[in-house]
């Protein structure tokens, strides 16, 4: 556990907690989480399971009509067929569908692609036993996947590829032709490859979503992992899904028996209500308006440049004109200024000299965010 360190954007929610409970007003542009609230049929799904009693444990795969639900969407948004009584869990949030599928898939010896800049999947890598090996995203190309990185970083001990889209923190959304040489890298290199689709519906500009496991050779080898969190601003529910192969489910299920056993059979009776009910169209209009400001915002600034996000709620810029070190430039504006944001090297080595700006906040405090910057600046 001394080689897992602990999680750097925690750290700035935790002076953002010092600093407010000292009167500072904080502008939050550091938070994954959209600041709406859960759509109201999403919430009656839930307070009608408190009425009928379904108050109980769940199977492990969660429950049936929710699995039903999900591998009809799955099938007709994705073009993946799934058996929901085998081949789809129901998880505690996409989280924990990434950590289980680590832990049944990976041991000690395995390597593990890991995309450099990323969320941080590197830990629940490491408290499986295996090792996290980077590849690198292309700013130049919106941040797709630079194929020959990966292929310089495979090895005889790389089990495992990861790929997140659209990413975070980059706003990169996997386009076909990246998505099809991702394809071939990972059937002639034989791997296994965990595809984290938890953004899949925060799409821009007429981006459509690349599932992996739809395309020829994938189905048998892909762990496709989402959930409800993001889309439909369900972060407290706790409910992610994860569907593969029931080869590759068994040895997940088996870890997820000894975790948290099921999601909360609340949640998961509220998920039914939010599958396929294009509840999240409006959240998605709001971010797009947001991603217009963030990115206008950002031109101003001597030095500072982003490729447009295309997805997800995130822009990954580089520092303004004079400045290098990312951590202590976040620090110093959070401190002086009271706006919020993470350090890029949180997310790996690719990250330094950048941010990563949540644009999970109006636009009226995303115009004050960068107002107090540039005269911080």
């Amino acid at each position: 556990m001394a080689n897992v360190p602990f999680s750097g954007i925690r750290e700035i929610f935790e002076e953002c907690d010092r600093l407010e409970d000292q009167g500072t007003d904080i502008v939050h542009l550091e938070i994954g989480r959209p600041d709406f609230d859960t759509p109201s049929p999403i919430k009656q799904g839930a307070i009608d399971a408190l009425d009928r009693g379904d108050v109980h444990y769940t199977s492990n795969y969660g429950i049936q009509p929710l699995r039903e639900e999900l591998a009809t969407k799955l099938e007709e948004e994705n073009d993946i067929r799934y058996d929901p009584d085998d081949e789809i869990v129901v998880t505690c949030g996409a989280t924990e569908a990434v950590f289980v599928t680590l832990l049944g898939i990976v041991e000690a010896g395995d390597e593990v692609l890991v995309p450099d800049p990323s969320w941080t999947y590197s830990a629940g890598i490491q408290l499986a036993g295996a090792e996290p090996v980077t590849y690198e995203l292309d700013p130049q190309t919106g941040f797709q996947p630079d194929i020959d990185s990966l292929r310089e970083a495979v090895s005889p001990e790389t089990k495992l590829l990861i790929v997140n889209s659209p990413n975070n923190p980059t706003g990169g959304v996997l386009d076909e032709a990246h998505a099809t040489e991702i394809r071939d890298f990972a059937v002639d290199n034989n791997l296994l490859v965990l595809s984290d689709e938890i953004y899949e519906k925060i799409l821009y500009d007429d981006k459509t979503h690349q599932s992996l496991a739809a395309l020829n050779a994938m189905r048998d080898r892909t762990v496709t992992i989402n959930g409800f969190s993001k889309a439909y601003s369900m972060t407290g529910w706790r409910l992610g899904y994860l569907a593969a192969p029931a080869e590759l489910v068994d040895p997940i299920i088996r870890a997820r028996q000894y975790t948290s056993t099921c999601a909360s059979s609340i949640s998961q009776h509220a998920g039914v209500r939010a599958v396929g009910s294009g509840l999240h169209e409006p959240m998605v209009e709001a971010f797009e308006r947001r991603r217009n400001r963030v990115s206008e915002r950002i031109e101003r600034i001597p030095g500072m440049t982003c490729p447009n996000p295309t997805g997800a709620f995130y822009a990954f810029p580089t520092l303004p004109e004079g400045y290098t070190d990312d951590r202590e430039f976040v620090f110093s504006l959070l401190r002086e200024s009271g706006v919020a944001l993470v350090p890029g090297s949180v997310f790996g080595d690719a990250g330094k000299g950048r941010l990563r700006i949540a644009y999970s906040n109006s636009v009226e405090r995303i115009d004050e965010a960068f107002d107090r910057l540039e005269h911080w600046l």
